[in-house]
């Protein structure tokens, strides 16, 4: 038993853990946007009541803002800045994930500044 006891003891303190780094997610899987900020708009997009969303013209922001935001909010696990949204972002190609990666991009945009202050 003694030996047992030094063996895993003397093997618990030679053993190291390689520390988990963390990566940036691959931002050819982060969906592109569409439009840039700035311009008018108008259009033919209909939401609640039949109503036109507009858009603020700060929206959407520039794409490395973002990204880093996402970055952030992926390694976190959840939104900074509304931490009851939980996220993650797949990276396989599968339904499942290309929807997941979706919500992180929608959600991390809508609470870009705070908790529902961001982009609709």
């Amino acid at each position: 038993f003694l030996s047992n006891f030094v063996s895993l003891a003397v093997l618990s303190v030679t053993v190291s853990s390689i520390p988990i780094t963390r990566r940036d997610v691959n931002e050819a899987l982060i969906p592109q946007f569409g439009f840039q900020s700035g311009v008018n708009p108008t259009g033919t997009s209909l939401g609640a009541n039949g109503q036109p969303i507009k858009i603020p013209c700060a929206c959407p922001p520039d794409r490395q803002t973002f990204v880093k935001e996402l970055n952030a909010n992926v390694v976190a696990g959840h939104v900074l800045n509304n931490p009851s949204v939980s996220i993650s972002f797949p990276e396989d190609g599968s339904k499942a994930s290309q929807l997941a990666r979706i919500n992180a991009a929608s959600v991390t945009l809508q609470n870009l500044n705070g908790s529902g202050k961001g982009c609709p």
